[in-house]
């Protein structure tokens, strides 16, 4: 198991080694509010776009709580302190959005996100699959309420879907879901 310092440290070699390309990052963090001084530490500013997974937190959390310096106040999508939640950091000179053009009709827990770079726009979707009988759904039901939203942002050529899915590569409804995309 690697420490603190070369998980930094390899961050900062890619950093270093791609300083014209953007560098984008996920991470199931299983609880941000207990690590974030090691997550401030580790990223120090060599991600340009980071996607949190399974954050737990709720609304006793103040947004400012997580911020981070060399970034915008992060996007986020909480569901309690138990499990769940989502959270992007994107640079602070990277322009970005947040979408919410689309509708999930389950319980799906994940962020659109526009990010403009230079002459490119992405969207971004960041997601954690949860199939808990209340707060989740089962594979099909995940995958066909990501694609009827990623049909409402069709105007995108470039997107990228970035997360915990909870499946393995190998699951038919991943196959059939990329197959269609």
């Amino acid at each position: 198991m690697g420490t603190i310092g070369d998980s930094k440290s390899t961050l900062h070699t890619i950093r270093l080694q791609n300083l014209n390309n953007i560098i984008i990052g996920t991470l199931n963090i299983n609880s941000l509010a207990n690590k974030f001084d090691f997550l401030k530490h580790v990223v120090n500013r060599n991600l340009d776009v980071l996607i949190l997974q399974e954050t737990k937190l709720d609304d006793s959390f103040p947004k400012n709580q997580f911020a981070m310096d060399g970034y915008r106040i992060p996007y986020r999508l909480d569901r309690n302190r138990n499990g769940g939640g989502v959270m992007i950091y994107v640079r602070e000179d990277i322009p970005s959005c947040q979408l919410s053009n689309h509708n999930f009709t389950k319980p799906i827990e994940g962020l659109f996100i526009e990010i403009n770079l230079r002459k490119m726009k992405l969207l971004l979707f960041g997601t954690y699959h949860s199939t808990h009988p209340i707060y989740g759904t089962n594979n099909t039901i995940y995958f066909e309420q990501i694609g009827l939203a990623l049909d409402v942002y069709n105007k995108y050529d470039k997107f990228l879907l970035a997360g915990d899915f909870n499946v393995e590569d190998t699951n038919a409804c991943l196959k059939d879901f990329l197959f269609l995309i």
